[in-house]
């Protein structure tokens, strides 16, 4: 009786199959990292285009930026200008407004007033004077009307008064003051209502013409 030693045929067999499912266990690793290196190659291919316009709308946004502060700083320049401007107006007008007052006051009084005193006092004007008669008053408050620096004229009070041996009418006159008045309107435009003549008697007027 013939025996056959089958262990060792057994044991190749074995081999030959744990040799085998290694070499697959290798190729299946191999391909997933195949297919991980493809993905992630394919997700970097589509992210290549992204990422470059990204950057671009970086750049794009800093150049706005800058251009943005560019701008907030020409209006804050612009706002100052502005502001000095309107001072230098203001000064401007302040510096010629009473010279134009006063030629106005003159220029309103008739040859029968006589100017005894001007005062001002927060843009209200007083003015003191003597005149002829009810009448002279009036045409001079008339034309004190007209001018374009004066505003609101009102009379306040009419008393008698003697100088030199003349019987004259002291009156008080009020106004507001517009020392930034534009050009002068025309005699049209700033001609008002005449005011009423002082009442006669020589009398205080407690009330307003």
């Amino acid at each position: 009786m013939i025996h056959i030693n089958l262990l060792p045929v057994r044991e190749v067999a074995l081999e030959a199959g744990r040799r085998q499912e290694t070499r697959l266990i290798a190729l299946g690793a191999i391909l997933v990292l195949v297919l991980i290196g493809a993905a992630e190659t394919g997700s970097r291919l589509r992210l290549a285009p992204i990422r470059s316009e990204h950057q671009v709308l970086r750049g794009e946004l800093k150049e706005l930026d800058g251009k943005a502060s560019e701008l907030s700083e020409l209006e804050r320049q612009r706002d100052e200008l502005d502001d000095k401007l309107k001072t230098i107006g203001v000064l401007e007008k302040k510096r010629v407004g009473p010279v134009h007052v006063l030629a106005d006051l003159s220029d309103a009084a008739p040859t029968k007033v006589w100017l005894v005193e001007f005062t001002e006092n927060g843009g209200a004007a007083t003015i003191t004077g003597l005149a002829l008669d009810n009448q002279t008053i009036a045409t001079f408050m008339r034309n004190l009307g007209r001018s374009a620096y004066f505003d609101n004229v009102d009379l306040v009070e009419t008393t008698q008064a003697e100088e030199d041996g003349l019987m004259l009418k002291r009156f008080v006159v009020r106004a507001q003051l517009a020392y930034q008045a534009a050009t002068p309107a025309s005699d049209e435009e700033r001609a008002g209502p005449i005011p009423k003549a002082p009442a006669d008697g020589g009398r205080k007027v407690g009330g307003r013409a």
